[in-house]
């Protein structure tokens, strides 16, 4: 018997404006990890799109505990500069502590087009949320971190009250 695939949700299956997005991100769990798989090139309004697709997901699954997102991207990292600006925005938006992962990581393999260039962005970004973030070449390399910002997450001492 094949083993059941995660339910996913993706930005394909949402419409927000008038405007096509450019791009699609899925969105799925395996364990302690949140997948999104990007597909680039990425528009103001395929940010809009995932900013639904993820609430919607979120509040369906519920994750409990730590969890890390980690995306990967697929043939193109560019976006527009409003694209990148809408990001950050709703990056830097109030969410409830459920909806927040300890860590995000992005792999970018070397031949996917713009990640050079969108990288530092990616990275003021989550630096400006204080959230820790890293770019990896491969999703092995990525998962060892996970693992270890999970087991920090873990371990680390109560917040005071």
């Amino acid at each position: 018997m094949p083993t059941p695939r995660p339910p996913k949700r993706s930005t394909s299956q949402i419409k927000t404006s008038q405007f096509t997005p450019h791009g699609v991100v899925d969105i799925w769990m395996e364990g302690r990890l949140m997948h999104y798989e990007a597909t680039g090139p990425f528009n103001t309004e395929l940010v809009d799109c995932l900013a639904i697709a993820q609430r919607d997901y979120l509040l369906a699954t519920r994750p409990q505990g730590a969890w890390v997102s980690v995306c990967t991207v697929v043939g193109n990292a560019m976006s527009s500069p409003d694209g990148i600006a809408r990001y950050a925005a709703i990056m830097a938006a109030p969410k409830p502590d459920n909806m927040i992962p300890v860590a995000t990581a992005f792999v970018i393999a070397r031949d996917v087009e713009g990640g050079s260039i969108m990288a530092p962005q990616f990275t003021k970004i989550y630096a400006d949320i204080g959230r820790p973030f890293q770019i990896f070449e491969t999703m092995a390399a990525a998962q060892v971190w996970a693992d270890a910002m999970l087991e920090q997450a873990r371990t680390a001492p109560a917040a005071p009250t």
